[in-house]
């Protein structure tokens, strides 16, 4: 009787783990839920493994961006930030924008070109400011993460994990000039000399559906790291989540899954 007690039991126990293995289902091969307000980790897969991040490093570059600059800061574009690879907003070698718009241009647009501005605007140089984002890493304490680029094109030895770009979003979320910007669908930006301006849409095709919350955040895409987002779900005033995607196939329907079942695991 006791035998066949214990067998129940283990199959009901292993019943269970199979089921809650099956509570969310994406493609990414890296993905978290974090509770923003005390890092509680409430859905992972793949936590700690070491992948390309893409753009959403941009969302580190704008967390140094609005902790060592003003808004109204002008940025001077050089040569060297025009000669990137795409996603551009061609800006122009000698024009000159506001901080604030060109952190339109990154975090909408993911500007590769406006991030190289920004850096060297806040440090003189990119290798410069990549220092300013690994040592702001090390603060909030992710352990696995390597920046070599402030825009996340591919470079050798740039990795990050799930976590630690929670972490990240987790810190440049409680900046509510951050929040702002990401919650823009469209913009402009203008040429503080010549007046010339540049239309700008938002890459967060999660603007435009009609869901009882709101995501915010930055997507991210390159051939080796594939379909990435790192962003925020406000559900409600006192609910609210980070969430991270890493290699993904399917960014919106994954992220879709990730929110939907982010209100029943909270």
């Amino acid at each position: 009787m006791f035998r066949r007690t214990l067998v129940f039991i283990s199959v009901i126990f292993l019943s269970a783990n199979l089921f809650a293995k099956e509570v969310i289902h994406i493609t990414a091969h890296s993905a978290v839920l974090m509770n923003a307000r005390n890092k509680k980790v409430i859905y992972s897969k793949n936590l700690y493994i070491k992948l390309a991040p893409a753009s959403t490093t941009k969302m580190m570059t704008a967390l140094v961006v609005l902790k060592k600059s003003g808004l109204d800061k002008k940025v001077t574009v050089s040569r060297c930030a025009t000669c990137v690879p795409p996603s551009r907003v061609d800006i122009k070698k000698g024009e000159a924008y506001s901080t604030e718009d060109m952190l339109k241009a990154l975090l909408l647009n993911s500007g590769n070109d406006a991030s190289v501005a920004l850096a060297e605007s806040v440090a003189g140089t990119e290798k410069d400011f990549v220092g300013m984002m690994n040592d702001m890493a090390r603060r909030l304490g992710c352990r696995n993460t390597n920046f070599k680029t402030s825009n996340g094109l591919p470079a050798k030895g740039q990795y990050s994990t799930a976590y630690d770009m929670a972490l990240i979003v987790r810190e440049a979320v409680k900046d509510k000039r951050l929040l702002n910007i990401l919650s823009i669908k469209g913009a402009e930006i203008t040429e503080l000399n010549s007046g010339r301006r540049t239309k700008l849409r938002n890459h967060n095709k999660s603007l435009w559906k009609d869901t009882p919350y709101l995501i915010l955040g930055k997507t991210g895409y390159t051939i080796r790291a594939r379909q990435c987002f790192a962003g925020y779900i406000n559900y409600d005033k006192n609910h609210n989540l980070i969430v991270v995607i890493l290699k993904g196939k399917k960014l919106w329907p994954d992220l879709k899954e990730l929110a939907e079942k982010g209100r029943k695991l909270w």
